[in-house]
């Protein structure tokens, strides 16, 4: 029993760690686009 214990407890930390990985990885495009977005205007302003 204590090892299922163990297995469910290791399978819910690697889902917690690949949903805050993908958490980081999104805010770090958004942050990209948003870059990529401010740089078009100013291209289209000129």
């Amino acid at each position: 029993m204590f090892y299922l214990f163990m297995a469910f407890g290791a399978v819910w930390l690697l889902v917690t760690l690949y949903l805050v990985y993908l958490g980081l990885r999104q805010r770090q495009l958004e942050g990209d686009l948003r870059a990529l977005r401010e740089e078009l205007d100013s291209a289209n302003k000129r």
